[in-house]
């Protein structure tokens, strides 16, 4: 066993130089090989192969997110396409503050503890049938989704409850009944929160890619109302009509009353919580009109946990994930050298006659980039790095064609969230493997991620008439 270890370390140490070395290589041929033309100079050239480095190093899986980023800020650097102040500028921009500012938040959310007692809540009001907690699943998450920034907490905190429904009702493990009673908690819980700013930290970093555009809480709601809206309903349809079991379902939920009564009384700590949480909220709403950006609403209700107690100095260092914030600031910070290069006009003559066909309409537009990108996600495995690719050949062609960022970025990452491989979307192994052997494994709830490759489809065709209206496409 140990001598596997060794074997299996050494391979993978020789794939990292590997890929790193190859990283290098790449980087230097475009860097120096292509001739200078009208459109790109040798300073486009030389970005052109950061850039190359960095896809290389992501893809291959070489260096994690974060440390590619730096090493690509580094070679900016070297080849002196930029000072540092500007190969860190994004750093101080508003999405890296957003990000960390909802990251700490929702370690402080999650110790006041509120959120386990309205999850609860919710599912003790509804029957012990199959429908009924289906129902239940679902509005545990639309209720606490606008609440809670952090969608990985929502979903750990709810799913280990999944088993033991799936258990009392009587549905059996890894049948269609179980799969639906999951992908109504999945949904409800960890996608369906990108609807909000304050639902997902997710929305921080899709804001950032959207190269310079602007969103109040309210503003990206308007944006997203269709998509939401279809999404519930589609969603409830495919649990209560597809995953429907053929004989009734229903058991003794008592325990969910048990578990809330056990509960106690609302303790100080929640209602502290709550409190934080509900003004944060009310001043992300109203943004337009005390004009604070929505980053530092987030870390002044950090500095409201703190104060109360329910957030620790070393409870932020060990969960601020303040390795996705450098990787944020950094890949944002990159992203700007594609336009001062000129690589970003440069692409857009080239790929233009390319995409012109599909980029024509977006009732076009969206369905193919969808498609594109369920495609590609079997080989890029970040999806980071997805959003990242898939904005270098996208992104200079979009203003020509009259659409917004908006749709290239809100499309192609709720799409790139499927999981269809394992090694795709990790976070939802975790989160199956949270239910506990009573609900589904892994292929099981593969099934309804091809049933939610269709429902957003469906959700973002739908939406085009609303960013018609709005001017978007």
């Amino acid at each position: 066993e140990i001598t596997t270890r060794l074997v299996g370390s050494e391979m993978c140490i020789r794939d990292r130089i590997f890929g790193i070395l190859g990283g290098i290589v790449l980087m230097l041929l475009i860097a120096y090989l292509p001739p200078e033309t009208e459109m790109m100079s040798r300073q486009g050239w030389q970005y052109l192969g950061c850039f190359g480095f960095l896809l290389t190093c992501l893809i291959s899986g070489a260096l994690p997110d974060w440390v590619a980023t730096l090493a690509t800020m580094v070679m900016l650097l070297v080849f002196k396409l930029g000072k540092v102040a500007d190969v860190t500028v994004e750093f101080s921009g508003t999405t890296v503050w957003l990000c960390i500012g909802v990251f700490i938040m929702s370690v402080g959310i999650n110790n006041s503890g509120f959120m386990k007692r309205l999850a609860l809540w919710v599912l003790t009001k509804f029957p012990g049938t199959y429908r009924g907690q289906v129902t239940a699943m679902m509005l545990a998450g639309i209720i606490t989704t606008p609440m809670i920034p952090s969608s990985y907490a929502k979903t750990s905190i709810m799913a280990p409850l999944i088993g033991q429904v799936c258990e009392a009702v009587g549905a059996e493990p890894n049948s269609k009944a179980a799969r639906g009673l999951w992908f109504a908690n999945f949904m409800g819980t960890y996608i369906l929160g990108i609807a909000f700013m304050s639902g997902s930290a997710f929305v921080a970093l899709m804001i950032g890619f959207m190269q310079g555009l602007a969103f109040t809480w309210g503003s990206w709601l308007k944006c997203t109302i269709v998509w939401y809206l279809v999404l519930i309903v589609l969603t409830y349809l495919y649990c209560t009509i597809i995953c429907k079991p053929k004989e009734k379902l229903a058991g003794d939920v008592t325990f969910l009353k048990e578990q809330y009564k056990a509960l106690g009384a609302i303790s100080k700590k929640e209602k502290q919580g709550i409190i934080i949480v509900a003004i944060a909220i009310i001043l992300w709403i109203t943004q337009k009109l005390h004009g604070v950006d929505a980053g530092f609403v987030a870390i002044a209700a950090d500095v409201a946990f703190f104060a109360a107690g329910l957030l620790t100095a070393p409870e932020a260092n060990a969960k601020g994930q303040w390795t996705l914030v450098v990787f944020i600031g950094g890949i944002l910070s990159i992203a700007k050298f594609m336009n001062t290069t000129g690589v970003s006009a440069w692409l857009a003559s080239l790929l233009g006659p390319i995409f012109a066909p599909i980029m024509s309409s977006p009732y076009i537009f969206v369905p193919c980039l969808c498609i594109i990108t369920f495609a590609l996600r079997y080989v890029i495995v970040s999806q980071t790095c997805m959003l990242t690719m898939m904005i270098a050949i996208f992104g200079p062609l979009m203003e020509a064609h009259g659409t917004s960022m908006f749709i290239l970025v809100f499309v192609e990452w709720l799409c790139g969230t499927y999981w269809n491989t394992a090694y795709g979307n990790p976070s939802v192994v975790g989160f199956i493997k949270m239910t506990g052997d009573k609900c589904v494994d892994y292929p099981c709830a593969q099934k309804a991620s091809y049933a939610y490759m269709v429902i957003t489809i469906i959700a973002m065709l739908a939406s085009v008439p609303l960013w018609q209206a709005i001017g978007l496409c």
